[in-house]
């Protein structure tokens, strides 16, 4: 029996560094599907795609299997990041009311939101983080129209300004009940109806959080090129830094271009 792998697919420009133009433009959603490789057993359905979403950044399922994507839209449109700071991204949602798999009703959830960069499905509502604030909110729809029309912040943190990149993001809801975003020495999670926050030894993960089936956190990060760490022991034992943590060659990528793309460019290939 094949296993079906859902596939969201965008057309985004592919600029691969290194001396071999691979390919100009970008490719068709066609043309896409066809340069993935799958094992035997394994096939690939397109169920979501542009012009339904665009540039997204991150998505999340709720309890009844609605899909909510992450749509950074001003980000980096141009060199000069030309109106990146302009509140016009959103969060959209997305049902497949006729059970075969693909996604046939979509709506704005919100609008107009400044870079929103991790969501988190609730009950009801959805819990969503934003660039330039430590600020959380969370979002229902009341009269079941696809749109949200309660804002409710359940955490202030304030202001968090600086580059994109070392700001939080992830919202992951770990087996410890607890909930996680990069960068924060902070976890969340809900204590009868309200956000409890708890100091942790230590933040991380310019570039990403995620877990396995253990509750191990695994954060990842550009500087450096690491590509995991953290994970070698449970955040309650603090902040652990051991001899030979990571074995030889942990750090290697194999990149599909000429040259990798690390923090630093050439200079770190050279």
């Amino acid at each position: 029996m094949k296993r079906l792998l859902p596939l969201l697919i965008t057309a985004p420009l592919l600029a691969e560094p290194g001396d071999t133009v691979y390919q100009k433009g970008f490719l068709s959603i066609e043309e896409a599907q066809k340069s993935i490789e799958l094992q035997d057993g394994y096939a690939l359905d397109l169920v979501l795609s542009n012009p339904d979403i665009h540039e997204p950044v991150a998505m999340a399922w709720d309890g009844n299997g609605a899909l909510y994507v992450v749509e950074m839209r001003t980000y980096m449109q141009d060199a000069d990041a030309s109106g990146e700071q302009t509140p016009k991204s959103r969060i959209s949602r997305h049902e497949d009311t006729t059970g075969d798999g693909i996604y046939n009703k979509h709506s704005i959830f919100i609008d107009n939101l400044l870079l929103p960069r991790a969501v988190l499905p609730l009950d009801d509502r959805i819990m969503v983080h934003i660039t330039n604030t430590l600020d959380l909110w969370t979002y229902r729809d009341t009269d079941n129209d696809g749109v949200a029309d309660e804002k409710i912040k359940v955490y202030e943190g304030g202001r968090r300004g600086g580059n994109m990149e070392h700001q939080p993001s992830g919202l992951i809801w770990n087996l410890d009940n607890w909930i996680y975003l990069t960068y924060e020495n902070k976890r969340y999670r809900f204590t009868d109806g309200k956000l409890e926050v708890e100091q942790i030894p230590r933040g991380g993960g310019q570039w990403g959080i995620g877990m396995d089936d253990a509750g191990r956190n695994y954060y990842s990060a550009a500087g450096g090129e690491k590509p995991a760490f953290y994970f070698q022991q449970p955040i309650a034992y603090g902040a652990l830094d051991l001899p030979g943590q990571e074995a030889n060659g942990f750090r290697e990528v194999f990149p599909i271009a000429d040259v990798p793309d690390v923090q630093g460019g050439r200079r770190r290939v050279n």
